[in-house]
């Protein structure tokens, strides 16, 4: 279990790369979606090539496990990508530790699944880490806007990143609902991280095209000839570069298999709890110091309440 909490804490911190590049790709003029998108192509690329270097064909699992497990984490990616743009759009207009702290407090969401489904112990601690996570919601929305103008130079809408924040929060929740849930299952937990993250990728691809498909004036051709404008961009792919280096690396060797173990030692439910915790606390501090956000007193109390609500959600059961 050791490993498990040591993984997730490092792979929560590395999550704030993404809220980093996703809040500062529109002010350099990048298509949060193209960055998502690129950064797909890249992870199932390297996906299938390592798989195709060092997977044999007998240690593959049973189709009917491994075809469930990727259909599972492809429904996750298309969930995530949208969550990721509507959490992109709002930091776009609003204040980004605000909008990445609603986000991420969707993590009591697959821990409540968790106690419903699993059986995983509703504790007093527990109880009151939920009702803390929920009580930070309405005060992380307090937050007033401080800026003048957004990132592309337009006035913000003082209030419409709010509706983008909660958006973003209810996709992520289901997101992280359907990524914790093989890990509960033994044969599941058997199916390589390879083509978790395969899968969870093809999943962004298909969020890609699917948000193209549903967009009123956005046509395929259109999008098409918005990336072969941007490819040229050294910055995106820089910025594609960090979100999959970490992302790819972290999903490997530290993630699934920290999901694993967890899962394994019964503490399943805590497995995102403690990733957002870290992510939360490490975004917190680069808004405070690179972007120079003014923290007011609203957001602190959200913010020791969310990290006093991950503590009582990770308190062992009895």
């Amino acid at each position: 279990m050791a490993f498990g909490i040591t993984a997730l804490v490092v792979t929560g911190a590395s999550w704030c790369l993404v809220g980093i590049i996703l809040g500062r790709a529109p002010g350099d003029g990048l298509d949060t979606g193209i960055i998502q998108l690129l950064g797909a192509c890249v992870s199932i690329a390297a996906g299938i090539a390592i798989a195709l270097c060092f997977l044999l064909p007998g240690s593959l699992p049973a189709a009917g496990v491994l075809l469930p497990c990727c259909m599972i984490y492809f429904a996750a990616g298309i969930f995530n990508y949208s969550g990721l743009q509507a959490m992109a759009e709002g930091m776009r207009t609003g204040p980004n530790g605000s909008v990445w702290g609603i986000m991420q407090s969707a993590m009591v969401f697959p821990f409540l699944a968790g106690i419903l489904f699993f059986g995983v112990a509703l504790t007093l601690p527990r109880a009151l880490g939920i009702l803390a996570l929920l009580g930070a919601l309405p005060l992380f929305s307090m937050a007033g806007n401080q800026r003048t103008q957004d990132r592309t130079g337009k006035k913000p809408d003082d209030g419409r990143w709010r509706f983008w924040a909660f958006l973003a929060f209810s996709l992520i929740a289901v997101q992280q609902i359907l990524a914790t849930l093989p890990s509960y299952h033994p044969e599941a937990r058997e199916v390589s991280p390879l083509f978790r993250a395969a899968s969870s990728s093809a999943g962004t691809l298909a969020g890609a095209f699917l948000q193209i498909a549903f967009q009123r004036g956005r046509s395929y051709s259109g999008f098409f000839k918005k990336i072969r404008g941007s490819l040229s961009r050294p910055r995106l792919w820089v910025y594609v570069f960090f979100m999959q280096f970490f992302s790819l690396i972290f999903a490997y060797t530290l993630l699934y298999p920290g999901l694993d173990a967890m899962g394994k030692a019964g503490a399943g439910a805590v497995s995102y709890p403690l990733m957002v915790g870290s992510c939360i606390v490490s975004f917190s501090l680069y808004s405070a110091l690179r972007l120079k956000e003014r923290i007011s007193p609203a957001q602190l109390a959200a913010l020791v309440l969310c990290l006093g609500g991950l503590a009582g959600l990770c308190f062992p059961a009895p």
